[in-house]
């Protein structure tokens, strides 16, 4: 009996030291939880079906402050959580040539590349890095369209399909190949939201009246996205 009492005894002490271990892989800034380990970070992508916020920087950075704080606006904090999982790489130990974040910073040429570097890494190919910006104070919708622009083109299947849809300030951007074809909008109950004509490679079309939510976005040469909105 004693013997049995001594184990649970010291599987109780032992229990506080395994959670503090855990919790030093994760750190939460301004209410967001990043992990702070790279591979525990595409295991959680992998396993929720998410893409990767990568954030590299420091701790003494106030461009780096700035941009978490930006990060957690409301309006945010919803894209990620839905599509994003954050991971936070400090630069004082991983610098630009590090292994774990080198495949992501190597297309800025400077090798004094200010940070923060913020990019999206899509889990089917996880040695690029998609919307790759640096050195900024971004603000909170220049930061919506970069996350909500990829979100919007989950979809892609082909590499060369050029096309895209996102919204950027009350806006829906549209690109893509084609210089004259027509653009539906549609809520995914399937009802019409809005149709114009795009007679530009890249139109900006105003998106204020449209409703908060996942929007489908079809051109008539033949492809389709989806559009986050949030108000």
């Amino acid at each position: 009996m004693r013997s049995v009492l001594c184990f649970i005894f010291i599987g109780l002490m032992l229990q506080p030291v395994s959670m503090e271990t855990k919790a030093q892989k994760t750190a939460v800034y301004e209410g967001l939880t990043y992990y702070l380990d790279k591979t525990e970070a595409f295991e959680a992508a992998t396993a929720e079906g998410k893409m990767v916020f990568l954030f590299w920087g420091s701790v003494d950075c106030s461009r780096c402050n700035n941009v978490k704080k930006n990060l957690a606006a409301e309006s945010l904090r919803s894209l990620l959580d839905d599509h994003y999982i954050l991971w936070y790489s400090d630069v004082s130990e991983y610098d630009r040539n590090a292994p774990e974040v080198v495949d992501y910073l190597s297309a800025v040429s400077d090798p004094y590349i200010p940070y923060p570097a913020l990019c999206i890494i899509d889990m089917s190919d996880i040695t690029k890095a998609y919307g790759l910006i640096w050195g900024k104070q971004l603000a909170v919708y220049q930061l919506y369209a970069m996350l909500n622009k990829y979100v919007a083109n989950d979809n892609i299947s082909d590499p060369k399909d050029l096309n895209r849809a996102y919204v950027s300030q009350n806006n829906l951007v549209v690109e893509g190949d084609a210089a004259n074809e027509e653009i539906s909008v549609y809520a995914v109950t399937g009802s019409l939201v809005d149709r114009f004509r795009r007679t530009e490679q890249r139109l900006t079309h105003d998106a204020s009246s449209y409703p908060s939510g996942i929007l489908v976005v079809t051109g008539s040469s033949g492809w389709t996205r989806k559009v986050a909105v949030r108000k």
